[in-house]
């Protein structure tokens, strides 16, 4: 099949539709491109930073955290046992002064800092601790809170011993226990908190931590005041800033339309905007504002998962060439920007276990119309393929928090319809999106992630990628839950990088990355999750 798919074409159909609302991003840190400049010198303290985000945190809830705007609001008011520092790619005490495992993965021990109070006053010590790990584990069901869906499994219980320091107890290995206990749903409430229901716990005046900032205020699904709590002084190890934060106040807004975010930047009505979209790159760095890409430093490239029993995408011949019929290196250059390098393997170049596999998923559209021969999918008169009286068509959904979706995405549909014939529908619809997600009628579906497991996300039990619990992918799991230390977890994940590209489960597309756009008076740096670290986040006088 002769392609008519060029450059040109792209660009004419991109400046055409430029003007639409387009999605919001969400991603991480670790490395970071900037183009820009951020004030230098010692920090100043006071005044206040105003944030544009994509969408409203309907709950504060630990379990209800599960958007990437409720990780941006919300980490700045919460503390965690551990920290992962993006930098050293390694965990490091924050509220646990020191902590160890027995040989098994069966057992962990947190030695609680001392001195850290709740911001009602009430200490953070080490019973306070085993409520909320033991409400972690295993939910409350009179308060109507679920458990950790990443803790719960073979969560025994935890107890106090020694005054100071909290064990847990599983029955079975839980390898991944010490990271997810940094993660943000797993925060440290005081005894308030965690003695209310699920809703009531949800509201952000009821939300009481340890965290550098407090609640003060909000305009409910349009903004949130966070207040420099005074006495913070029990930063993680490492951070630049081990006082209370230099920043008074922080407001954070909700700005759903990209534009209206990027607008609020250049006229000065804020000094962050979460999202920015690839086109509106140049402008602002040529009117002197920062743009700072960061990239997860635990997290997955920018991927999709096939539903492996749906039928049209059952057969990995099929898989395969749609794998391969995707010339990153233009998409990134055409549809995207330098923010968003082409995907090398499914882990984001800064996980520890990455290992470059592009060259087994390059552009290759030859060998991918031969494979869609092989598996019985003909071109019909309309050049669209068809076996059995189907058409291959396939419809992904959209994700409302990642700005580069959208052109990536529009991209790749008019590459399978004039290299290979296949129509794909881009489906621009939240409410189809989210019920995509469960729905196994939807062959093809759109994420990333900052990834714990591999495994667990592909072919665990109730995953939302393939919706399948693949036997090989099960077995990478307890191989994962079951790993003595770090390095033989990192082996394992690179063995299944290879396993889930040699079956096509996964396309990996690009590079993903949170692009923000700072004001050139900010300096911002953010957590290995992408969030702004607004603790050490200053501004020039």
């Amino acid at each position: 099949m002769k392609s008519g798919f060029t450059r040109r074409g792209f660009l004419a159909v991109a400046a055409a539709s430029a003007g639409a609302a387009v999605l919001a991003a969400c991603g991480g840190t670790g490395r970071r491109t900037q183009s820009g400049s951020a004030p230098t010198g010692d920090p100043v303290r006071g005044g206040t930073l105003t944030i544009s985000d994509t969408q409203a945190v309907p709950s504060w809830q630990n379990q209800r955290l599960s958007t990437y705007s409720s990780g941006n609001l919300v980490f700045p008011v919460l503390v965690y046992l551990l920290y992962f520092d993006p930098k050293a790619k390694k965990l490091v005490p924050w509220i646990a002064s020191e902590w160890s495992h027995n040989p098994q993965n069966t057992e962990f021990t947190f030695k609680i800092r001392p001195g850290v109070t709740f911001s009602d006053g009430t200490p953070l010590d080490a019973e306070i601790v085993r409520r909320n790990l033991d409400r972690l584990g295993k939910g409350d069901p009179a308060r109507n809170i679920p458990a950790n869906a990443y803790l719960k499994p073979g969560y025994d219980r935890a107890e106090v011993i020694g005054g100071d320091t909290v064990k847990v107890v599983l029955t079975k290995p839980n390898q991944d226990f010490p990271l997810r206990v940094s993660q943000l749903q797993n925060g440290l409430v005081a005894a308030k908190t965690l003695e209310l229901d699920l809703t009531e716990a949800g509201k952000p005046e009821n939300v009481v931590s340890a965290g550098p900032f407090v609640f003060e205020s909000q305009v409910p699904n349009q903004e949130v005041v966070l207040r420099r709590r005074e006495d913070y002084a029990w930063a993680w190890q490492g951070s630049r800033n081990q006082g209370a934060a230099y920043l008074e106040k922080v407001v954070w807004r909700v700005l759903p339309e990209i534009g209206l975010r990027t607008g609020a930047l250049q006229s000065g009505q804020v000094d962050i905007a979460r999202g920015v979209q690839p086109i509106d790159e140049p402008q602002l760095t040529s009117g002197g504002f920062q743009v700072l890409a960061t990239r997860p430093t635990l997290g997955t490239s920018n991927w999709a998962a096939f539903r492996l029993n749906h039928p049209i995408v059952s057969d990995e011949r099929v898989r395969k060439a749609l794998q391969i019929t995707i010339d990153r290196d233009e998409m990134s250059r055409t549809a995207l920007s330098a923010s968003f390098p082409p995907a090398k393997s499914i882990l984001n170049v800064e996980h520890p276990a990455f290992v470059d596999h592009s060259k087994e998923f390059a552009f290759d559209p030859a060998r991918g119309r031969k494979l869609l021969d092989e598996a019985g999918w003909v071109p019909g008169t309309d050049g669209i393929r068809v076996k059995d009286n189907r058409r291959l068509e396939l419809t992904v959904p959209q994700d409302a928090q990642q700005a580069a979706l959208n052109g990536a995405w529009e991209y790749i549909a008019q590459q399978w319809r004039q290299e290979l014939g296949v129509v794909l529908n881009v489906r621009n619809d939240a409410t189809f999106a989210t019920a995509a997600q469960t729905d196994a009628e939807v062959p093809i579906v759109v994420s990333r992630i900052s990834v714990v497991s591999l495994a667990q996300q592909f072919g665990g039990a109730g995953n939302t990628s393939t919706l399948v619990e693949e036997p090989g992918l099960v077995a990478f799991r307890e191989r994962e839950l079951n790993a003595a230390d770090d390095a033989a977890l990192a082996q394992i994940q690179r063995e299944e990088q290879q396993y889930l590209l040699d079956r096509a489960y996964v396309i990996p597309v690009f590079e993903e990355a949170q692009v923000y756009g700072v004001s050139s008076q900010v300096n911002l740096e953010f957590n290995a999750t992408t969030y702004p670290l607004f603790h050490t986040a200053w501004k020039a006088a």
